[in-house]
């Protein structure tokens, strides 16, 4: 028996130790993306539709994810067909597959452009280090030529300031979004007969 756990997100449900991403959709426009030509359980997601997904699985820690379901209450007209039902689940674990894959290349790109920029820093840094190692072995030893000698260093160093941002920062950024997407390319997807007023409605498009 599983035992519920205690989310601390109190706005979702709970169900037999899961917690319930309740999406409730009245219309295939409000669900999909109607720009896309694929097949119905290869189109992408309304962008509304997936924002709300995904910003709720943000809500909730790493422990969280792996318990959560989303649920899609449907309007009767959609439950009714099969077909349909089965399409929907697939499009939503579809479409963020498809997410993780793009940010998977862009990751890959952007680690790429990290390490031509370190690189690039680094030997740049060196370069203002020597002149101004030679600045104030050549020169007069002053203040006005004590200030330019520094003044390359501090060139020099303000150079890696874009890599140190990025492996620092905008890195870790990039992994906590790609966390997100493969907890929902893994989250359980299931439909429901939805009601025109759902007890736990968490997101209504109507």
């Amino acid at each position: 028996m599983n035992t519920p756990i205690k989310s601390q997100i109190p706005a979702y449900a709970q169900e037999n130790g899961s917690i319930l991403i309740d999406v409730h959709i009245s219309s295939m426009d409000q669900f999909y993306n109607l720009l896309d030509p694929s097949p119905e359980e290869e189109k992408d997601l309304d962008e509304e539709t997936e924002t709300y997904i995904r910003n709720a699985v943000e809500d909730l820690t790493p422990e969280e994810r792996k318990l959560a379901r989303i649920v899609l209450y449907l309007s009767p007209n959609l439950y009714q067909n099969s077909n349909t039902r089965k399409n929907m689940e697939h499009a939503v674990t579809a479409n963020f597959a498809y997410r993780l894959y793009h940010e998977n290349r862009k990751y890959a790109s952007a680690m790429e452009r990290g390490k031509r920029y370190l690189i690039r820093g680094l030997i740049f840094l060196v370069i203002c280090l020597v002149i101004s190692s030679m600045f104030t072995r050549i020169f007069e030893e002053n203040d006005v030529n004590l200030a330019l000698a520094q003044s390359f260093v501090i060139i020099g160093w303000v150079a890696l300031w874009k890599p140190v941002e990025f492996y620092l920062y905008d890195r870790r950024d990039l992994l906590d979004d790609l966390a997100v997407l493969e907890s929902l390319t893994k989250m359980p997807v299931e439909s429901r007969k939805g009601t025109m007023a759902p007890e736990n409605e968490t997101l209504v498009l109507m």
